[in-house]
């Protein structure tokens, strides 16, 4: 089985890719790393854990990382993906949590594990 980490910044083209993910029997998605990017870093999370519960399948974890880019402002994609990042839907949000580790710290724990 293929073991994935997915580092997005969620919006609607990462959505269909993280259920795509979660239903694929061939692939084990350790963990979700969210950062901000096609949207704020909130809004972001939140359609991570949207595409968690709309999967249906296992719930790996969520943990949130950066709120903007280390050397510029952030620029959204609202124009592109709407302000919620999935075409205006505004989905109700989800029932599951964000882990409190931060993504980065997250992503070389389970590298080294």
């Amino acid at each position: 089985m293929r073991k994935f980490i997915i580092d997005t910044d969620t919006a609607s083209d990462d959505v269909i890719a993280i259920i795509t993910a979660l239903r694929e029997p061939s692939v084990e998605v350790l963990a979700l790393t969210v950062v901000a990017g096609n949207v704020g870093l909130e809004q972001s999370i939140q359609n991570a854990l949207t595409a968690i519960e709309i999967a249906d399948t296992y719930q790996p974890s969520v943990y949130g990382g950066m709120s903007k880019p280390l050397f510029r402002n952030l620029f959204t994609a609202d124009d592109i993906h709407g302000d919620d990042g999935l075409g205006n839907m505004f989905l109700p949000k989800p029932n599951i949590k964000v882990e409190s580790e931060h993504a980065m710290d997250a992503i070389i724990r389970l590298i080294e594990e």
